[in-house]
């Protein structure tokens, strides 16, 4: 070959590194570019293209390894693995493909989604920034699924941006079709205005004054709402004197540790969310003094999702309430409450009811709140359905709360995954038809691969960690799988009550118990399976 036409060849291979398709190992951080999942899939390399194949366990990521028999990288025994265009879960890891930033810049992300089959019971679909929720949506079926809202978000240097499959219940029929393209900007040298949202300085709203911002947040909540922009919360403490309404819009903060939204009026304080797409992220709310809980009056609340639809709340500071800390309602559906430190509430740390529907509830820490942490209850009122299709996911509760852990007081096709519950007034984890408040059945709930210890403490219900109870209609197919199960402060685990309780199945959970007995199956059918200290 002819000396320029080598020239030529290298000229041409150097253009096509800064053409905006990157399919090459060594990324450009300067240069616009785009970032295709099955492009630039590697069978030999983490890291070719910004592109990583691994899995997710309790919130942590490892890379996957090749199989060259089968064309993909995978883990222990197969699962979870992903290849060019698919991923699939395993049992207890999620597939996750990830990409790492190349510099400092912005992203757009393109990520059409969709099962394979219309089999199995589901999956849950995920985008993190970080740690940082910025999509999820169960999938039942074989529809696309088009992420939207997903552009102009700013990374820096070895931001990872994940895309997990989650099993939702059992793996079967759970292949998934998922190849992302990520576009990254690099940062301009040059100032960019920020045209895409309204601070609520703008409207006259004023940190630290001491004076009431309300009516500054309304106008600049209606301001972004006709606009189509975020609203923003600089650092600092505002005033808020009544119930705060956001419909519709994004509210971003500066940070859980550095915005902070005070209610004055202990009667009306709570942020209302309303409206399609409406989110809230990254501050404090608390109430300067508060009251008794009584008739848990929805306007006494920290935050109260009212039929909003595919909404988020991300990493927000609950600091008391006189009643729940996040209340989701009426016919809500389609949300995620995540990466949230909840306390010294009235009544629940986060309660699901009124119909909600497709929560993902994950990575929050509640604690010293005044009743359940976690609640999922479906009360016979009116036309409403069971609560439904909730994923309770690595959270951590407890720590003297004044109730239970996690609940299902009533509804359908729950899961409840790698929690850590400790230091519970009663039943860690408490599975229920309840008399006394009227609630619906209980059907399809499984418990998975959580952590109870040390709960059941208030005398004398001497509630064991883990409590099925049933004072009136059903409980059907109940599963605990995988749980450690330990240092009851009174028993082991229970099974109770008078009406009718059919399959409940303990399969491979171990149970260290020391106080009480270490099992009182009263009722029920009861399938044990593999576990250890029965």
């Amino acid at each position: 070959m002819g000396k320029n036409n080598v020239i030529k060849m290298v000229l041409a291979f150097s253009l096509a590194l800064g053409s905006g398709v990157m399919g090459v190992g060594q990324a450009q951080a300067n240069t616009a570019a785009q970032y295709n999942a099955s492009t630039s899939y590697s069978t030999t390399t983490q890291g070719y293209g910004q592109w990583y194949y691994g899995q997710m366990t309790n919130g942590q990521y490892t890379d996957l390894k090749y199989n060259t028999t089968v064309k993909r990288w995978e883990g222990t025994n197969g699962y979870p693995w992903v290849n060019g265009s698919d991923m699939h879960p395993g049992d207890t890891s999620d597939a996750a493909r990830k990409w790492v930033s190349p510099g400092k810049g912005t992203v757009s992300l393109s990520a059409v989604v969709r099962k394979r089959s219309g089999d199995g019971d589901g999956v849950v679909a995920t985008i993190r920034k970080d740690s940082t929720v910025l999509w999820t949506r169960t999938l039942l079926n074989t529809a696309d699924n088009t992420p939207d809202n997903l552009n102009n978000i700013p990374v820096e240097q070895g931001t990872v941006i994940y895309f997990s499959i989650n099993k939702k219940d059992g793996k079967n029929f759970d292949q998934t079709l998922w190849t992302p393209t990520v576009t990254f900007t690099p940062a301009s040298t040059t100032p960019v205005v920020d045209t895409n949202s309204i601070s609520v300085t703008s409207h006259g709203a004023v940190a630290n004054d001491g004076k009431d911002d309300l009516n500054a947040f309304n106008t600049a909540a209606r301001a972004a709402k006709s606009q189509g922009k975020t609203l923003t919360i600089p650092a600092g403490e505002f005033i808020l004197s009544d119930v705060l309404v956001i419909e519709g819009i994004k509210v971003v903060g500066a940070g859980r540790a550095s915005t902070t939204l005070v209610s004055t009026n202990p009667e009306r304080g709570s942020i209302d969310l309303k409206g399609d797409k409406v989110e809230l992220r990254n501050l404090k709310h608390e109430y300067k003094t508060t009251v008794p809980r009584g008739n848990g009056a929805h306007e006494k609340n920290s935050i109260t999702v009212r039929s909003a639809t595919n909404f988020v709340i991300d990493n927000i500071h609950v600091n008391r309430a006189s009643t729940a800390g996040i209340m989701i309602t009426y016919g809500s559906a389609n949300g995620t409450v995540s990466n949230n430190l909840i306390e010294n509430t009235g009544a629940d740390g986060i309660h699901m009811t009124n119909s909600t529907n497709a929560m993902t509830v994950e990575n929050n820490v509640v604690r010293a709140v005044g009743d359940d942490c976690i609640a999922v209850v479906s009360y016979k009122d009116g036309a409403d359905l069971p609560v439904r299709n909730i994923t309770i996911r690595g959270n951590d509760v407890g720590y003297y709360s004044k109730a239970r852990g996690i609940t299902v007081v009533g509804g359908t096709d729950v899961l409840i995954e790698n929690n850590k519950i400790q230091e519970t007034q009663m039943a860690g984890v408490y599975i229920s038809v309840e008399g006394s408040y009227n609630t619906q059945d209980v059907d399809r709930v499984k418990v998975n691969n959580n952590t109870i210890r040390y709960t059941g403490i208030q005398q004398p219900q001497n509630h064991p960690n883990v409590l099925v109870f049933a004072s009136q209609g059903v409980i059907d197919n109940v599963e605990f799988n995988n749980n450690m199960i330990r240092d009851g402060a009174s028993r082991g685990i229970g099974v109770w009550g008078t009406a009718t309780i059919k399959n409940i199945t303990f399969r491979q959970n171990t149970l260290i118990n020391t106080n009480g007995a270490a099992t009182t199956f009263t009722n029920g059918i009861i399938k044990l399976i593999d576990n250890i200290g029965f």
